[in-house]
């Protein structure tokens, strides 16, 4: 099931960044154009992650009863409901995207480059 938020999509990207950019300081952020897409803090190893087929299996891992989907340039949130059968390589023609737990305790990014990602990273 797909629930859609609109008008969502500023809120869950600004808690994606108190929760995985909260140990990167302004200055760093502003470094490597943060502001542009969240999932540069991954691109400029500013936080350990997997990537790519790593990446992908990690998030085929994890459990997705619920889970969240927003994009880095669109105000439109979905909540899936019983997504098991979302996986990585179905995301692929999307572009800048993420997919977070209820908890944000683990996020994976698509970005729009093929030589960037996927990307995913799990909160200690």
């Amino acid at each position: 099931m797909i629930e859609e938020w609109p008008g969502k999509g500023e809120e869950f990207r600004k808690r994606w960044e108190q929760v995985f950019a909260d140990a990167i300081s302004p200055q760093e952020k502003q470094s490597i154009y943060f502001d542009q897409f969240l999932w540069h803090i991954f691109s400029y190893e500013k936080l350990p992650c997997l990537e790519g087929k790593e990446a992908m299996r990690a998030f085929r891992e994890m459990n997705r009863v619920i889970c969240y989907l927003f994009y880095q340039e669109r105000e439109e949130t979905y909540m899936l409901i019983n997504a098991e059968n979302l996986r990585a390589e179905g995301l692929r023609n999307e572009h800048d995207v993420c997919v977070v737990d209820p908890h944000f305790t683990w996020t994976h990014v698509q970005t729009h480059e093929d030589y960037c990602g996927p990307y995913f990273y799990r909160k200690e």
